[in-house]
């Protein structure tokens, strides 16, 4: 889910005779000799300084993702790690470019990409064939739409695959493989066209007024965020180029108006420094504590709380590029080792955190992710040695010549009991990929089921709105207020609910005929609520009233309390208890369901959780929805509860 970035951030002499501003696979290389000629145009004078702060910007950047994705729950806004990067990519994407204008006096476009492929493609290649092979041996549908997954991370469309076919960003109950390669989806799309567009607006304008143009595309970009927000699904807001580039937009601003000032001298006299001491400790500050308490999905995100996170952010990097405090301790060592790895890390951690959680109890989904992120350090330091480092350090030409006179070796007996283990282990993982990717379903199971459910629920309202009077109560006299009354096992029933109700609607929906099902993926209880409210205002409630929440977040026991006393409380009602193991408002919601059914008569308490806690065989591969034979199984409970008074 974000940027992954991995090199040093470097505006300095390197022991190899090079001076660096790198950052997601932009890694601004002006060596002072030329390893090849394709490189001849990255020629630079040596500058004085190395912006080691910024390597320790990437972790606290990296480590904010990994915190969301490994337990959400605590860090419910580490999200921002992505915009965090984004910034500081477009500072040192247009630094590098403006620094390579005024040194040659032109950009080598050609170059300039191809630079950006060599440091990202072959990483990614290696974690996306080994990924894609452990799903075999891991199953639990970790390939389901594995295919389209990997078409997106080779083109990096990966952000726009995920808005076309439906993905949910924030849906944790079917999380794809190779979700969180979006945002890298987004800086390659900007790195293809940036170049173009900042050398066309710098060849017909000066700089002061390019930099407020810029300034002005990273506010409509907010704008776009906002639109379509609004207009459409926060998805589309969220992973589209046009409406995530703020950060990126806002780095270069900076940028446009530091450098190349910036990557030779500094550009802070001593007054100045302690104004960006400032930002950066406000900018720090800001970020941890959006981290720590804005979702996702709140409405602060999209209608303004990102672009103040790219802000603060903005403030942050202006701290790290002086000698202020603040770049002391993002200069610390274990942050820089973090951040010069971050790429990688970024790259195996979600894929790791897919599988750990598939294999484990749902209950340990924290200690899951957790243990996957541990994992994923030593396996990014791996690729990092191993396969970007080289690379970045020599170019592709002389890394594979050095492969290659490395399993040739000096003798030929030597020479063929190394290569022999080396060739059989590569083909082996790339056939292994292949046969995940042919073998690999286009849909989990969660995910089929909720397909067919929400089918059955459009139908179900489609017939409703056709035949208003099918809706209203046409059953036995509901008994007195607060009364309980046995249900029949095959009367009708008004169903509300959130991605539970729709897994099992095509069962319930066929069992009870002439029911009727309101209910959304993705729904928590106020919007559970106010449905059943609207329902009840508009006297389209049956004697008997279905109701399952809790799967995405808390129920307000005092406002269900409420709800069965004023609009429920003439009608029978079946109440779920929830079942979402390892959710940290899963003993709230479980609490709040048995107090309200054993406050009101006329409360049926059908108890999914105790049932599904005990027979996980009845569940998806996501552990909370029912699927298959499970969701017969939970219509068979609604009757048998419905049943008792």
């Amino acid at each position: 889910m974000f940027p992954c970035t991995h090199a040093r951030a470097r505006i300095g002499r390197s022991r190899t005779r090079r001076t660096a501003v790198e950052v997601v696979g932009v890694s601004a290389t002006l060596p002072t000799r030329s390893a090849h000629p394709e490189d001849t145009a990255e020629r630079a004078a040596r500058p004085a300084r190395h912006l080691a702060a910024l390597d320790g910007l990437r972790a606290v950047a990296v480590l904010l993702v990994l915190g969301y994705h490994a337990d959400p729950d605590r860090f419910p806004g580490g999200f921002v790690g992505v915009d965090v990067f984004f910034v500081l990519s477009g500072f040192l994407i247009t630094a590098l470019i403006l620094r390579e204008m005024n040194e040659h006096g032109r950009v080598a476009l050609r170059r300039f990409w191809a630079r950006r492929i060599r440091r990202l493609a072959p990483a990614l290649l290696v974690m996306v064939a080994v990924t894609s092979s452990i799903t075999l041996a891991v199953g639990n549908d970790t390939g389901a739409g594995l295919r389209s997954q990997v078409i997106g991370a080779l083109t990096w469309t990966s952000n726009w695959i995920q808005i076309h076919e439906g993905w949910s960003y924030a849906d944790a109950s079917v999380p794809p493989l190779l979700n969180h390669l979006w945002s890298l989806g987004i800086e390659e799309q900007f790195y293809l066209l940036w170049p173009v567009l900042i050398l066309g607006l710098l060849t017909v304008a000066r700089r002061a007024v390019a930099q407020r143009v810029v300034a002005v595309l990273a506010l409509v970009s907010v704008g776009l965020m906002a639109f379509w927000y609004l207009t459409a699904d926060p998805t589309r807001a969220y992973m589209g180029l046009d409406s995530h580039a703020f950060g990126l937009l806002l780095g270069a601003t900076v940028a446009l108006g530091t450098a190349p000032h910036l990557l030779r001298d500094g550009f802070a006299a001593a007054a100045e420094k302690v104004r960006y001491t400032a930002l950066g400790a406000v900018g720090l500050v800001a970020i941890v504590v959006y981290a720590l308490v804005v979702e996702w999905d709140s409405q602060v995100t999209f209608l303004g709380g990102l672009a103040l996170v790219n802000l603060a952010t903005v403030g942050l990097v202006l701290a790290a590029a002086n000698p202020t405090p603040i770049a002391r301790f993002l200069g610390w060592s274990p942050l820089r080792w973090v951040g010069e790895r971050s790429y990688g890390i970024y790259l195996w951690h979600w894929p790791l955190i897919v599988f750990a959680t598939r294999l484990m109890p749902a209950e340990h989904r924290v200690v899951a992710g957790w243990a996957a992120v541990l994992i994923a350090v030593p396996v990014a330091a791996l690729s990092y040695r191993f396969v970007e480092l080289p690379l970045r350090r020599d170019g592709a030409r002389a890394t594979l010549t050095r492969w290659a006179a490395q399993v040739r070796g000096d003798d030929r007996v030597y020479r063929a009991r190394r290569a022999r283990p080396l060739a059989i282990a590569g083909l082996a993982v790339l056939l292994t990929a292949s046969t995940a990717l042919w073998k690999a379903p286009s849909e989990s199971d969660v995910e089929a089921a909720l397909r067919e459910g929400q089918r059955a629920v459009s139908a179900s309202i489609e017939a409703s709105d056709e035949t208003p009077e099918a809706s209203a109560p046409t059953e036995a006299p509901p008994p007195a207020p607060d009364a309980c009354r046995a249900v029949d096992a095959h009367e009708a029933v008004s169903a509300f609910g959130d991605s539970v109700t729709v897994a099992v609607a095509p069962a319930l929906l066929e069992r009870r005929p002439g029911s009727s099902a309101v209910a959304v993926v993705g729904w928590q209880y106020g919007d559970v609520a106010a449905a059943v409210r609207e329902a009840a205002a508009q006297d389209q409630l049956r004697p008997t009233v279905l109701i399952a929440t809790g799967t995405n977040g808390e129920i307000d026991q005092a406002d269900l309390d409420a709800l069965v006393a004023n609009e429920l409380a003439d009608r029978q009602v079946g109440l779920v208890a929830p079942y979402v193991p390892g959710r940290s408002w899963s003993d709230q919601s479980l609490a709040a369901a048995r107090a309200v059914a054993e406050a009101h008569a006329n409360v049926h308490l059908i108890d999914w959780n105790a049932l599904a806690s005990q027979h996980p065989e009845i569940t998806g591969t996501d552990q909370v929805h029912p699927t298959g034979h499970g969701q017969g199984v939970f219509v068979d409970q609604v009757g048998q509860a419905l049943a008792i008074c």
